[in-house]
């Protein structure tokens, strides 16, 4: 019999309750017939081992409702009554003391129940003495019985006590399971708003290095030629080319592609036509100085630089006033040195401030768009000595 306090039995617990129930008949049944057999079966003793039929199944239709443990105790004081008066009349049902000692240490507390034990015990003996051939068996065979009810109590209580564990452990496995979970998809939206600011940056710099630098050539070459008295068709057709091909640029931007100028013409031939360009279109004089082996460069290298040298020489363009720029492309093992110094005003770079609509964003998206690709970028200027814009990019045979 189970108590409201107790945990809900297992699939095996219920096994051993059933076993119990089972035992409890089948010696209430042997000693009904071994009292027949010895002519001990007086009228009392019928009428209380009648009543220890019906009444032990109350006890199991108690547990099953949950009834508090005192309901419980009562119930077994009551059926233990009924034995020592059963037993009193005929001593074959001696033996129930084997069922009421596993329910006694399964109802009491453990110092009561080990009390109760022994008392049944001695009862069981006082009982048999009279009519035992065997004094020792008469002795023997109940303490080894209560021993065993000890031990299969015992037993009983480790298999609750497991069964407790391992539902605890299991809630705590779920529990874990869901944080796990949780974590995951926190961490997928995490790594989706990584990679949408990434995104956004990376259109950012595109831009910034297409649309942007060709607006503004396009403002320089319609303020230069309007300052110097140009004719309106050369005029025009500068703003034509430079538009034209800004226009390539920005549809290469919406489609992901690599620049126009590396479609038909690997890295240093591209920085030369952006040097010539230039010098055309400002009196610049441009050089381009290349060391080593371009084919060491990957396209997202090469995209990487251009851009670079595209900042850079718009940033020449509109603020060095400078005489003479040049660019100079080292290929080295394991890296691609690039430098971008001209001989205009320079400027603090610790004076530069954040960007704005205005400007600013040039020198951000020089560092980003290398830093994406494990490169560095350092400048070093002061006001009157000119700039000079130094990158180092890995190449693939450096990683």
């Amino acid at each position: 019999m189970t108590t409201a306090t107790q945990h809900a039995p297992s699939r095996t617990t219920r096994a051993l309750q059933v076993g119990q129930h089972a035992l409890f008949a089948i010696l209430l049944v042997i000693g009904v017939v071994e009292a027949f057999a010895d002519g001990q079966l007086t009228g009392l003793a019928l009428a209380t081992a009648a009543a220890l039929a019906v009444w032990y199944p109350v006890g199991a239709w108690l547990a099953g409702r949950g009834t508090p443990r005192r309901h419980g105790w009562a119930w077994f004081g009551v059926l233990a009554l009924l034995w020592v008066v059963t037993v009193a009349q005929a001593p074959s049902f001696a033996w129930l003391v084997f069922s009421l000692c596993l329910l006694s240490l399964h109802l009491l507390p453990t110092a009561a129940g080990l009390a109760c034990v022994t008392g049944l015990t001695a009862i069981a003996i006082a009982a048999l003495w009279p009519t035992a051939t065997s004094p020792i068996g008469v002795v023997v065979g109940p303490v080894i019985g209560a021993l065993v009810a000890i031990g299969m109590t015992a037993g009983d209580r480790m298999i609750l006590a497991e069964s407790a564990e391992r539902g605890r452990l299991l809630d705590q496995l779920r529990a874990a399971q869901a944080d796990l979970v949780a974590v995951q998809e926190e961490l997928a939206t995490v790594q989706r708003e990584t990679g949408a600011l990434g995104e956004r940056s990376r259109l950012a710099r595109d831009i910034h290095d297409t649309l942007a630098q060709g607006y503004s050539s396009i403002l320089l070459l319609a303020r230069a030629g309007i300052a110097r008295g140009a004719s309106e068709s050369d005029l025009l057709l500068q703003i034509e080319s430079t538009a034209a091909e800004n226009l390539v640029e920005a549809r290469r931007v919406v489609h992901a592609l690599a620049p126009a100028q590396l479609d038909d013409a690997p890295l240093p031939a591209a920085v030369r036509r952006l040097l010539d360009r230039l010098s055309s279109e400002t009196g610049l004089r441009a050089d381009l100085e290349v060391v080593g082996d371009p084919r060491l460069a990957s396209t997202e290298v090469d995209v990487a630089v251009l851009r670079l040298v595209q900042g850079a020489l718009a940033n020449v363009r509109q603020h060095a006033a400078a005489t003479r720029v040049v660019v100079s492309l080292s290929y080295e093992p394991g890296e691609l040195l690039v430098d971008v110094v001209d001989d205009g005003h320079g400027f603090d770079p610790a004076l530069v401030g954040p960007a704005t609509d205005a400007g600013g964003f040039g020198l951000r998206a020089m560092r980003e768009r290398l830093a994406v690709i494990g490169g560095t970028l350092s400048i070093e200027s002061a006001p009157g000595e000119g700039t000079a814009v130094a990158a180092s990019l890995p190449l693939e045979g450096g990683r």
